[in-house]
């Protein structure tokens, strides 16, 4: 008897979400198929997607994959200042979004800096097979810090021109605090430290001047702004690179 009132509570949620449901997502959305949502699963179900998507990015993958976590990021911000009343259940995944889309970010940049095009700008050595398997696994992979220290110390090489001071010193401490609260991407993807993550998200305010999680996604957005710019000059110097090499194999006609 509990089983089926619970049952039936869930049928009327879903039902009461269907109602809703042009107002939660795109009109251009296939409407959803009640049936089928609210029967039982059975079987013989296919659920894996198709990788079909992946073959129609117009990206290199790693590009995608950072703009599908920001974008991900942006919509449960957007949502959060629609209704603050959701912040709540939102919270774990805008930190862990914004969070993991950084990650990706200081990687990307960490292999690009390693381009001969631009270690030739920078003076940096190449990146040694234990720097590369650092970068796939372990808690050095998941720390931002880490991360940073890698890409931090390439891009002053390019000059105070391009990244000033001012810059470095920004970034350092937007790092900073991001690393005190989720040294290795573990506390907003779990919440079995749950407290010990309160305690370090309370002793990262100010006093009065406490941070909501809007403010949070602007700040995110910065950061992640100042990252997207280092990799547009970067791709511009490897791309003015190859059109010279280009340029001078036609003119010995090879």
């Amino acid at each position: 008897m509990r089983a089926a009132n619970g049952f039936r509570a869930i049928r009327q949620g879903l039902i009461g979400l269907t109602r809703r449901y042009h107002t939660i997502v795109e009109s251009s959305f296939t409407p959803l198929d009640l049936g089928k949502l609210l029967r039982r699963p059975k079987k013989g179900d296919l659920l894996v997607p198709a990788p079909t998507p992946l073959y129609s990015y117009g990206l290199a993958p790693a590009d995608a994959c950072i703009r599908g976590y920001r974008l991900a990021a942006k919509l449960v911000a957007n949502r959060i200042r629609e209704r603050s009343s959701e912040q709540s259940v939102l919270f774990y995944p805008a930190v862990f979004l914004y969070r993991h889309c950084i990650e990706l970010m200081l990687k990307r940049l960490i292999l690009a800096f390693d381009d001969p095009s631009v270690r030739r700008y920078t003076g940096a050595e190449p990146l040694s097979d234990t720097d590369l398997a650092e970068l796939l696994g372990g808690r050095k992979a998941h720390s931002l810090q880490y991360l940073w220290e890698r890409v931090r110390p390439a891009a002053q090489g390019l000059g105070e021109h391009i990244v000033s001071p001012e810059d470095v010193t920004g970034i350092n401490y937007y790092i900073q605090q991001l690393n005190e609260i989720d040294p290795f991407s573990v506390n907003f993807r779990y919440t079995a430290a749950i407290e010990k993550t309160r305690s370090k998200l309370t002793d990262a305010q100010k006093p009065g001047a406490e941070v909501d999680l809007v403010e949070f996604a602007e700040a995110m957005e910065r950061l992640a702004n100042s990252f997207d710019g280092l990799d547009i000059y970067i791709a511009e110097i490897i791309g003015y690179d190859l059109e010279m090499q280009t340029e001078a194999d036609d003119d010995l006609g090879l």
